[in-house]
């Protein structure tokens, strides 16, 4: 069941508030602050924020402490926004093309999935976010130049 954009939010540990470091310690994960293959945490944060409003995932990573360990997070940008596209979890989202996308999340909140980033890992790279379209903030950052972008709406 889809949680409510508030309740998700209130859980989002933004990198603004919590540092990369911080939000591995409190993981229990150090082994991977030094890990360049997880330097980026777009998909952590997303998914402790959904582990926090009460869902359960599939992903890869286990919760070392703290009060949601041995629950699961998916650390993967791809992976987290094809798992939400099934229909156990958040169901099919709204895509829009890059010049679409903006105009067509406007007013909305929920969560955001950014394809095909020029620039960012030879415009192959992603990235996963809470998106307050009225707004018009991500959590961390919005990329509107992602050639695909996938939307969920969240009440």
């Amino acid at each position: 069941m889809k949680p409510h954009f508030s309740l998700l939010s209130s859980h989002y540990p933004s990198n603004r508030t919590v540092s990369r470091e911080a939000l591995y310690e409190a993981l229990g994960w150090q082994d991977l602050i030094s890990n360049p293959s997880y330097a980026n945490t777009c998909a952590i944060r997303v998914s402790l924020a959904l582990v926090r409003s009460g869902m359960t995932l599939r992903g890869g990573l286990v919760i070392q402490k703290g009060p949601h360990r041995g629950r699961r997070i998916e650390a993967g940008q791809a992976r987290l926004a094809r798992m939400l596209a099934e229909p156990a979890y958040f169901g099919k989202a709204a895509v829009f093309q890059r010049d679409d996308a903006a105009a067509g999340i406007a007013g909305r909140k929920g969560v955001v999935a950014f394809w095909n980033i020029p620039g960012y890992m030879n415009g192959r790279g992603g990235h996963i976010d809470l998106i307050d379209g009225a707004r018009a903030l991500c959590s961390s950052d919005c990329y509107w130049t992602a050639s695909t972008v996938w939307f969920w709406p969240l009440r």
